[in-house]
């Protein structure tokens, strides 16, 4: 068996864990983003303070970034409510860019796309925005869009190279 199709093997089998216990693997999860998040911190404190010689500006933005990532890892840390908030803001952000991409390519002529993949892109960001509205409002629905969201690539990973011969 291949990489691809153990972590496409993995992926759905995380992707059900979280289904079937939907709290306590956003719990895990906002501890695993938060270690992570800490982790990253506390290496752009690291890259801040080597680039100083190199450039003054770049460090000090380098160790504000930093203490930010410090700062938002701890308060990440086993926080679901945070870790649902910012979820479902970043599938706010996700899905208005989305839309306004296929806003412009449908309006425009300069951009390469066809109007029925703009019209697609449209869709996508508006289901995208619709997405980001439930995981604000609802923990559990965070926790279904992951499920599915990583059986999906699960499946994907898994056999894609099943497809291409």
């Amino acid at each position: 068996m291949e990489n691809k199709a153990v972590i496409g093997i993995l992926a759905i089998i995380l992707g059900i864990l979280i289904l079937f216990f939907p709290f306590s693997s956003q719990l895990a999860l906002s501890v695993v983003v938060g270690i992570g998040i800490l982790i990253l911190g506390i290496h752009l404190l690291v890259v801040g303070a080597n680039f100083w010689v190199i450039s003054k500006g770049a460090s000090i933005a380098y160790v504000i970034l930093g203490i930010i990532s410090i700062i938002l890892g701890f308060m990440l840390l086993g926080n679901i409510l945070l870790f649902d908030l910012l979820f479902g803001l970043y599938l706010y952000i996700v899905g208005f860019v989305m839309m306004v991409a296929g806003i412009i390519g449908l309006v425009s002529r300069a951009v390469p796309i066809t109007k029925g993949s703009a019209g697609m892109m449209l869709i996508l960001g508006l289901l995208t925005l619709i997405l980001g509205v439930f995981a604000i409002e609802d923990p559990l629905y965070v926790a279904i869009i992951l499920g599915i969201a990583l059986i999906i690539d699960g499946i994907a990973i898994a056999t894609v190279d099943k497809f291409k011969n």
